[in-house]
Order: structure tokens, then C-alpha cells, then sequence
């Protein structure tokens, strides 16, 4: 990529020719006066022949030097506009916060905007309408859309396990306890349904027959709602889980049947149209948030200053308790999850989902390029 200061010297150049052939003196080059910014920038130029012929010929040069660099650097210098939506203020979204804030979108040649939209369903819509780029969001949605004829894929997924824990009132000791009680949830569809089902179903419970749910919204709604005894149980994530923790309610963590499954949480997703019309916007942004997911591994003391900043949490211990959870579920390779969709596809309650082929939800071409070229492995060996 071509430097400003090489575009400062060929203009510098172009110009001391222009005023010699002006005033009809003979130019002596600037590599013959000891110039050592003429031995870094044009070396090729270095200790050539003077004289009248000299003259024209370093003025050509000179010139098609001044007019490629301009174009070249004007090209660095324009950014490509991209919107992002994110749809939930939890630090799974934080690899795309930290790649605005840490400046590596602009770094490669990206404009983003970040808009945040409640809620999958929304930001799914917004896209399928071409409102925004991309979204970073659960990855259920986005298979809705899909077997509902939506032209949109997912091309990263920094998170493939499920980060929701199940925290019960004090009294309940066994999951089997649950069997007749309420559950608090962030809505009855969307990824945080399908998560919380997946855990009652690996605890033996049946979540269409054994217990009822109550809608009353995000993370701090339904945490609200255990506090006041309006549920018997819920599924939080930190920073949440923090205060859960200190107010003695049972956690149910790590349980069999979860180990082995894959959901897609925090996708990034966006159109077949966006996606053929900008590939090297859409390759940019995608390599901008494996560098957000980099920055989050290893920078324990930024990457918490930044999660501040869009949670607009005070407490460090919860910010601390929310960085060390997602720093082990982050993938250094943020690959699309065939086996992520194929729990979703299982799950679905829709026909045409029984026929539906994983690879058709997602896109590994990008991945796959930063991966082979040994982008995302030189992150990690600097």
C-alpha cells in the first residue's frame, strides 16, 4: 500500500522539474544531491545521466510517479461505508465493538457504523431489507429467514456454545424440581428460547410439557424477575451472573448434555447481495473482528475498558467475572458452525426444515482465505 511520504516526495519531484524545464535550466536530480529520501522511495532513479535528454526523461518519469502514487493514495485514503447491527449488549458482541474502538476497521479501509437493534428478529429483518450490512446475532434468526426464502448467510461465528447458564431460586436443589414451575425468558422464539430449551432438555426435563415461561425481556428483566420470586429460574450470562452469584442462587453449570453441542451465538451475518457486490469490504470486515477476537485474548486491561464503555457497567468485578467467561468461549478461528446450524434445523419446528442442508445458512470462503494465507495464525505468534 503506498505511503503518504512517497506521495509528498514524487510531488516534491514533479515540481522541481516543472520550475527547470520552465526557466530552460538543466535539473540536476534530486538522487545526484545526496537526497536520501530519493535513495528510500525511488532507488531506480539514483546517479543517471544528466543533460537536456536526462531532463525530459526524468520529467516523464517524474510525472507518472506523481499521477500513480495520487491515485493510489486517494484509493487508501476512501473508506467503505458498512452498518453493522449487534442486537444484544453482552460481551459475545465485543470482538465487533472492539474492532470500531481499537480502530482496526479503519485500519483496513472500513467505515462502520454500529447500531444496535433489540433483539434478533429485528436485525434479521433490517438485513433481509438491505437497511444494514451485516449483523452480529444469534444465529436461529438467521436460519428462520433463510427457509423463508431470505438470501443471507452467516460468515463468522466467534461463539459456537451456548454462554447462558441456568440460575434457579435457593430452594431448588435439582433441576427434576423444575418440573411445574415458570421460567423467566427473553421472549417465546428467537436464540435465547432455543438456548434455554437445550438446557432443560440435557437436564431430562421436557420444555414444551414441563414447565411455562414468562416473557419479560433482556438479561437484567429477568434477573429482576427472579429477585422479586415472579419465576422460579432463569438463564443468565455475566455480567449477571455475578450478582446471582453473591445473592446465593443455584447455578447449574457444565451439564452433560451440553458438553458436546454447538449453537452459533454472536454470528456475523449478511446478504448475498452485499456479499458478491463488496467482497473486499465484506473479506475487511471480517478480518477486522478476527482482530477484535485477537485484541479480546490478549489486551485483559483494554478489552474491559471497552466493554464498559458499551455496557455502561461501573463494577470491575463484574466486568471482570464477564471477560475471563467469554475469553475461553471466544474461537481464535471464527469458523460458520454446520453442527451450530444443524441444532437449530433439529430443533425448528418448521417442515421444510427437515430437508434443509447446513451449508446452505453459511459461508466459509473468507475464513478460509485469512486461514490458508496465515493471517489469523500470525495474530498469535507475534
Amino acid at each position: 500500500m503506498l505511503h503518504a511520504s512517497r506521495l509528498i516526495f514524487a510531488t516534491e519531484f514533479f515540481i522541481g522539474l516543472s520550475v527547470s524545464l520552465a526557466k530552460k535550466s538543466p535539473f540536476v536530480p534530486l538522487c545526484q544531491r545526496g537526497n536520501s529520501a530519493c535513495d528510500e522511495h525511488f532507488p531506480s532513479l539514483k546517479k543517471r545521466g544528466q543533460g537536456r535528454f536526462w531532463t525530459r526523461v526524468s520529467y516523464s518519469i517524474a510525472l507518472t510517479i506523481f499521477l500513480s502514487n495520487a491515485a493510489g493514495f486517494a484509493a487508501q485514503e476512501k473508506l467503505a461505508n458498512v452498518t453493522i447491527a449487534y442486537t444484544s449488549i453482552s460481551p459475545q458482541y465485543a470482538p465487533v465493538w472492539i474492532a470500531k474502538e481499537a480502530g482496526f476497521f479503519k485500519k483496513n479501509g472500513i467505515n462502520a457504523q454500529l447500531v444496535y437493534m433489540r433483539g434478533g428478529v429485528v436485525a434479521t429483518q433490517a438485513l433481509v431489507s438491505n437497511d444494514v450490512n451485516f449483523i452480529n446475532a444469534g444465529g436461529g434468526g438467521v436460519v428462520d429467514a433463510v427457509l423463508g426464502g431470505a438470501d443471507i448467510f452467516i460468515v463468522a461465528s466467534p461463539i459456537n456454545q451456548e454462554p447462558q447458564v441456568l440460575v434457579t431460586k435457593r430452594e431448588i436443589k435439582d433441576l427434576a424440581q423444575l418440573k411445574g414451575k415458570k421460567l423467566a425468558v427473553n421472549s417465546l422464539i428467537g436464540p435465547a428460547m432455543l438456548s434455554l430449551k437445550m438446557i432443560l432438555a440435557a437436564s431430562g426435563l421436557d420444555p414444551e410439557r414441563d414447565v411455562s415461561y414468562l416473557a419479560v425481556g433482556p438479561s437484567s428483566s429477568r434477573f429482576g424477575a427472579l429477585q422479586l420470586n415472579q419465576v422460579d429460574a432463569t438463564t443468565l450470562a455475566p455480567p449477571f451472573t455475578f450478582a446471582a452469584r453473591r445473592a446465593g442462587y443455584n447455578f447449574f453449570e457444565d451439564l452433560p448434555g451440553m458438553r458436546d453441542s454447538e449453537l452459533p451465538n454472536a454470528a456475523l451475518t449478511t446478504s448475498r447481495k452485499f456479499y458478491d457486490a463488496e467482497p473486499f469490504a465484506t473479506e475487511m470486515v471480517i478480518k477486522s473482528v478476527i482482530e477484535g477476537i485477537h485484541f479480546y485474548k490478549t489486551e485483559n486491561i483494554k478489552t474491559p475498558m471497552i466493554m464498559k464503555k458499551y455496557m455502561k457497567l461501573e463494577n470491575t468485578e463484574e466486568l471482570q467475572e464477564a471477560y475471563s467467561f467469554y475469553v475461553k468461549l471466544l474461537a481464535e478461528k471464527p469458523y460458520p458452525s454446520a453442527k451450530g446450524i444443524q441444532t437449530i434445523l433439529d430443533w425448528s419446528k418448521r417442515l421444510d426444515a427437515r430437508k434443509a442442508n447446513p451449508a446452505q445458512f453459511i459461508q466459509t470462503k473468507v475464513i478460509e482465505k485469512l486461514d490458508k494465507q496465515g493471517f489469523i495464525d500470525g495474530l498469535y505468534t507475534r
